[in-house]
């Protein structure tokens, strides 16, 4: 064996330790890995667009304004009258209720009888509650109208025998004077600011008024 035919062998070796592992099959691996990286790229970011829902409850979304219920209107003339009687039932207990029936002085309520003077004050008390609780579209209901009609008519009763059965001096030296007739009309106007209310409120509930 020459020097040229050592030659031809190591030639044709080295041309099959080349076709072991050719060209293109480089090129298609680094193909392929390219197309697995941008796959991953895609997928990280497909990953990071997707919206991760909360943990915590779902927020309830505000709903339509609630509407509140309008003010009846068929209280304001109890409320007016109320208010009129309980701004007239002061004025009148400082009016003339007595007279000397000789022709002599004059005693308003406050010089009368005690029980009086007391069913007055509680009455205006109870008036004026009456006038605002109407006025301000809450008016009072149940127990709390049959109260003032009750003590209403309890006043117009005491005034009535203060006036006109047993006055205050005697019936013979002592006459009623125009502020006591004053004094029942505001009674009875707060009276009937309360018998209004009452009716009205069983209207609305279709029976008795309830507390």
């Amino acid at each position: 064996m020459d020097f040229t035919d050592v030659q031809l062998i190591s030639a044709a070796y080295e041309d099959l330790n080349y076709k072991r592992l050719p060209l293109g099959d480089i090129v298609a691996q680094s193909g392929t890995g390219s197309r697995v990286q941008m796959g991953a790229v895609s997928m990280q970011t497909t990953l990071l667009a997707t919206p991760i829902p909360s943990a915590g409850p779902p927020v309830p979304s505000a709903g339509p304004p609630v509407a509140r219920p309008a003010r009846s209107s068929r209280n304001i003339p109890a409320g007016v009258l109320a208010g009129a009687g309980t701004v007239l039932l002061p004025v009148a207990m400082c009016l003339p209720w007595y007279r000397n029936a000789s022709g002599g002085g004059s005693l308003s309520a406050w010089g009368g009888y005690w029980f009086v003077i007391a069913g007055m004050l509680l009455l205006f008390l109870a008036g004026a509650c009456l006038a605002l609780s109407a006025l301000t579209g809450r008016p009072l209901r149940g127990a709390a109208l049959h109260f003032i009609t009750g003590l209403a008519f309890a006043v117009t009763i005491t005034v009535v025998i203060a006036l006109f059965i047993v006055r205050p001096g005697g019936n013979i030296t002592t006459a009623a004077a125009f502020g006591g007739y004053v004094g029942l009309a505001a009674i009875n106007t707060i009276k009937g600011a309360a018998i209004l209310m009452t009716i009205h409120a069983r209207r609305v509930t279709g029976g008795p008024a309830r507390a």
